[in-house]
This record gives C-alpha cells, sequence and structure tokens, in this order.
C-alpha cells in the first residue's frame, strides 16, 4: 500500500518468518520481536499472534511509541485487553483491532440503514457465525483448542458478531446469558448460544460454532418496528448452485404493504488501510474502545456460563442482572 514499508517480519520459526519476508518483500526477518522496540524505522506493528500473547506484545510496542494493529480478540481476559488500551491511550499511539467484518461493504450497508431508521428501532436480532473449526484447514492451529489460549468458538468467533450487533443498537447492554457445548476431550467450547438484553428491551439471540461439517456461515437479521433487513457476510456453498445468496434483504412497511427491497452494498475497507490513515491523524470508523466492547461481551458470556448460564450485568461492576 502507498505510504507503507514492510521493515521487518518476527516469527521464532525460521522457515516461516524467512518465507513470509520474501513472500510480503520485508527488509529483513528476526526471530525475536524484542528487536523492533529499539528499531527507530519501525512505526507501526500488525500483531497476528496466539491470543495470550497479544497484551505483552501491543503494550510493549505501544510503550515504545509504536502503533499497533491487532489481531481480535485484543486478548483473552478483559484485563488484558484494558491493560492494552489505556497503555496505547498514555503513549498516545494508535491502537485498532483487526475489526474487518463491519468494514465489508454490505455490513457497513446494513449498519446505516438501521442507524437511519430504515426498519425503526431494532426489537429482535438474530446472528450467526459458524465454520468447522481453526483446526479444519490447518493441524498448526490446534493451539486454538487449548484452555490456553482463553477460550473457544466464543473468543474466536464472538468480537465479530459481537462488534457487529454493537453497531445495530444504540443503547447500552444490560445482561448476558450464555450456554456453551464442550465436546469431551476437548478443552474449549466448540459451539455457544449468547443472548443480550438491551435497556431498551432489545434482544439479541447469537450462535457461535465451529461445528459446521463443510463451508461457513455469517448473518445477521434484524427485526426493528416497521420492517426487517437480513444480512448475509459470509455463505458457502450458496443456498442452491445456480442462486447466491443476497447479501442485503431489507423488508419494510410503506402505506400498509410490505415493500422488499435488495440494498446495494457500499464499498468495503481495507483494515490495514484504515490502520494507515488513522496513523497520520484521519478520523477512521474503528477505534480500540470498540474491540474493548468486544472484549466486554467476551467477558459476559463466559462469566454467564461460570455461574451455570445465568444472566449477567454486562459490566463487571454492575448491579444485579435482574431474576
Amino acid at each position: 500500500m502507498a505510504g507503507a514499508h514492510l521493515v521487518a517480519v518476527a516469527s521464532r520459526d525460521a522457515d516461516r518468518r524467512h518465507d513470509a519476508a520474501k513472500r510480503y518483500g520485508a527488509d529483513r526477518a528476526v526471530a525475536d520481536w524484542r528487536e523492533l522496540l529499539i528499531d527507530p524505522t519501525v512505526v507501526a506493528v500488525d500483531v497476528c499472534v496466539p491470543h495470550p500473547q497479544h497484551a505483552e506484545i501491543a503494550i510493549a510496542m505501544a510503550r515504545a511509541g509504536k502503533h499497533v494493529l491487532c489481531e481480535k480478540p485484543l486478548a483473552p481476559n478483559l484485563a488484558e485487553a484494558e491493560a492494552m488500551v489505556s497503555a496505547a491511550r498514555a503513549a498516545g499511539v494508535v491502537l485498532l483491532p483487526f475489526l474487518n467484518m463491519r468494514l465489508m461493504g454490505a455490513a457497513a450497508t446494513a449498519i446505516s440503514l438501521v442507524r437511519s431508521g430504515a426498519i425503526g428501532l431494532p426489537r429482535l436480532i438474530r446472528g450467526v457465525m459458524a465454520h468447522g473449526g481453526p483446526d479444519r484447514a490447518d493441524t498448526r492451529r490446534r493451539w486454538f483448542l487449548e484452555a490456553a489460549s482463553g477460550g473457544g468458538a466464543i473468543l474466536d468467533l464472538g468480537p465479530h458478531l459481537f462488534d457487529l450487533v454493537a453497531q445495530l443498537v444504540a443503547s447500552p447492554v444490560q445482561r448476558v446469558r450464555a450456554s456453551l457445548l464442550h465436546v469431551p476431550g476437548l478443552e474449549v467450547e466448540r459451539d455457544g448460544l449468547v443472548e443480550v438484553e438491551y435497556t431498551d428491551g432489545t434482544v439479541a439471540w447469537l450462535t457461535l460454532s465451529w461445528s459446521m461439517a463443510s463451508g461457513r456461515e455469517t448473518g445477521i437479521t434484524v427485526h426493528g418496528e416497521t420492517g426487517s433487513l437480513r444480512l448475509n457476510l459470509l455463505q458457502a456453498p450458496d443456498p442452491s448452485p445456480d442462486a447466491a445468496a443476497a447479501p442485503l434483504i431489507l423488508s419494510a412497511q410503506h402505506a400498509g404493504q410490505a415493500q422488499i427491497d435488495y440494498p446495494a452494498p457500499a464499498a468495503a475497507e481495507e483494515p490495514c488501510s484504515l490502520f494507515l490513515r488513522a496513523i497520520t491523524g484521519q478520523p477512521v470508523p474503528l477505534t480500540a474502545q470498540a474491540g474493548l466492547e468486544a472484549a466486554r461481551y467476551v467477558d459476559a458470556a463466559y462469566r454467564s456460563h461460570r455461574r451455570g448460564g445465568v444472566w449477567v450485568p454486562y459490566l463487571v461492576n454492575a448491579g444485579p442482572a435482574g431474576p
């Protein structure tokens, strides 16, 4: 991308770091990311390591004056995510979470339509994000399935879906309830259902799964007071060989009759391009706070599960969450 030059690739695996440096045209490959902390040619870093290492690297880079683009989730727990955001704020550097789903054209259009009142106030949201699991395509990703990673499908898939829903509902989250499915012999959950209740009464039912036999699905349906909007981001295979799923379907009441439209998606934003703009001080539609909010959803879901699937407050220091 114009305005950026890849200085270095860091990885403990010699073959992988040299292959990556060659593939992407990096000046050099290093074994230890700490070498880059004192390198004045490094202005920004992209953190693409397993979840438990996000906070250590991001905080150290921020304190060294480096801007940080971090894969989701920001961290495997809320305390580390908060520490990352605080470190970036204190250092005056940019911290962006790699929440690319909201930047896809259809998602951006859906968010704009709902915020403009095209379906009235949202009342019920159904969302799903599912595929066969991170280990299915690449066995080197089995670290996702270890308890040390911090979680399973909720931690892996949840930030994307939670972030999308957060853009669709204006009112604050009141409480969260989660039911997680653990397969015998597996340290983390492969599937989960997360229910979210907002202060205005809106409810979201979100399914997160690593159990699809083939393909993948990511979509959200929003039912509002005057209409409904269906967002289909990723679906494979398609519903039928000859008919690809429409990315957006808007159904709204006009003069007492339902009218169905298929809005054209806006142009997509590229997260790395967004990151470069943020570094130069330009306003961008993504902030560190979005990553922190996604971490709060994840935290609440796991707190609910640990307490037997009861409703829990969204915020840790909040009062009782009701019956």
